[in-house]
């Protein structure tokens, strides 16, 4: 995905309760877009037939979170258009971010992200897609937020 896919992004409408937590579009680009470590920062967009539905960011090494131990990798500003959420582009984009750390960091064993406590609806969502709450809670800057684990499985053959 390119930064100049930003309009295209902007049109995925969240419900105002969930733009707080995801994020607003233009701050997440510009600081892709000014970021001093982009070798570490991966944008995602979510495709179903032809059509943007969804967006995230991975991050890794030197572009990590305080929160995330130095051997993981971290899923940010997930968000999936009001109009196409509970239709399982959701889990599909989690799958995406779990098959892309599996194939192309095969020493990383999990997927990390950070969870607002107020935001039950995409807890409930990251736990169906098989994360795990680690227990562990950070305080950010819009609150605390809970601390879930993927496990990354390699295929045996």
């Amino acid at each position: 995905m390119a930064l100049s896919d930003r309009a295209a992004i902007k049109k995925l409408a969240l419900d105002p309760e969930q733009e707080q937590f995801a994020g607003s579009v233009d701050v997440i680009f510009d600081q892709l877009q000014n970021s001093r470590r982009p070798e570490f920062e991966h944008p995602f967009a979510i495709v179903a037939l032809k059509k943007k539905v969804g967006f995230f960011i991975l991050r890794e090494k030197k572009a990590l979170p305080e929160w995330a131990p130095g051997d993981v990798v971290t899923l940010h500003s997930f968000r999936i258009c009001r109009a196409c959420q509970g239709k399982g582009y959701g889990r599909a984009g989690a799958d995406l971010a779990i098959s892309w750390v599996r194939r192309e960091r095969p020493d990383v064993r999990q997927l990390m992200l950070a969870v607002n406590t107020r935001n039950a609806p995409a807890k409930l969502a990251y736990l169906k897609a098989g994360f795990i709450d680690t227990g562990e809670i950070f305080h950010g800057p819009i609150g605390d937020q809970n601390i879930l684990a993927a496990k990354i499985q390699r295929d045996l053959g």
